[in-house]
């Protein structure tokens, strides 16, 4: 009798616990909202994924992206695993073109332009200019009227050294389009290197009233007065301009920076001239630029 009462006990002490037990499970409700959150979690993943895919994606599109964004290398390699098109493509030689060029200078600023000038026949004898040039040039014989490969050839043959081939193809850009203002200032820049200032003055002031206050272009102008006109005044105008103007990702800033405060003390007078209240003053107002007749070659 005592074994079975304490049975019995047992038995209703299990079925007290059973009552007691916690974890029958969760409500319906709760259930509900964690499904919810998990699937909201899971299509945010999606889309993140498909985002960053898209974003890498080996594609013109986001090989433009990343040279816009100062990445000629990721831009590149893009367009390296996208492999050659199909079909001849001028868009996509130009680009090529424009990488290969970008990429180009951002190795020789990294070597500090050490190899610079050593061959007198071409200044940059490199396999990218070489590539760069022939992108340029099968281009531009799909796009004969597309003055942005023109300036762009004309640039990179100024930075070769081969002033005629730029003064060339430069010219016939601005005969396309007289509105371009990369071709005027790659024109200008040719002439002051070749010494024809008055040239170079006109082209650039030109490039400047067509690029609406580029701060590349005042940047340009800014080391004409200062190396090759000995302006001081004008040189700190215009370094003013330049750096009032917000020049995004350019290397250049804080050497400019530290030019124009140079500047400024060695010419304390012209302090008034570090603030221009009219950032458009000076421009060539309605004056067409008309390029000097080339040089006769013997």
């Amino acid at each position: 009798m005592l074994m079975m009462e304490k049975s019995k006990k047992g038995v209703k002490g299990e079925k007290k616990g059973v009552k007691k037990d916690p974890s029958q499970g969760l409500p319906v409700s709760s259930i509900v909202v964690i499904g919810v959150f998990i699937a909201i979690a899971l299509f945010m993943a999606g889309i993140g994924a498909r985002h960053f895919y898209m974003k890498s994606a080996p594609s013109l599109k986001n090989s433009q992206r990343l040279l816009a964004l100062g990445k000629p290398a990721e831009a590149k390699e893009l367009l390296d695993k996208m492999g050659p098109p199909k079909r001849p493509d001028s868009r996509a030689l130009l680009h090529r073109g424009k990488v290969l060029y970008a990429l180009l200078l951002s190795q020789l600023r990294e070597e500090r332009w050490g190899s610079y000038g050593q061959n007198p026949d071409n200044w940059i004898k490199h396999p990218l200019a070489e590539e760069a040039e022939r992108c340029f040039l099968d281009a531009m014989a799909m796009t004969p009227n597309d003055p942005d490969i023109r300036q762009l050839l004309g640039n990179l043959y100024r930075e070769q050294g081969r002033f005629s081939d730029a003064e060339i193809i430069l010219r016939s850009a601005i005969e396309i389009d007289d509105s371009n203002s990369e071709a005027f200032l790659a024109l200008g820049l040719l002439y002051a290197e070749g010494g024809r200032l008055d040239a170079s003055h006109r082209a650039l002031m030109a490039a400047w009233e067509l690029g609406e206050g580029d701060p590349r272009i005042a940047k340009n102008i800014a080391y004409f007065y200062r190396f090759y006109l000995n302006a001081p005044e004008s040189s700190i105008v215009w370094f003013s301009r330049y750096i009032d103007s917000n020049p995004r990702r350019d290397p250049d800033i804080n050497v400019i920076r530290a030019e124009l405060r140079e500047l400024l003390e060695r010419y304390p007078e012209f302090e008034e001239h570090r603030r221009d209240p009219d950032a458009r003053i000076n421009r060539a107002r309605g004056k067409k630029f008309t390029p000097p007749r080339q040089r006769q070659h013997q």
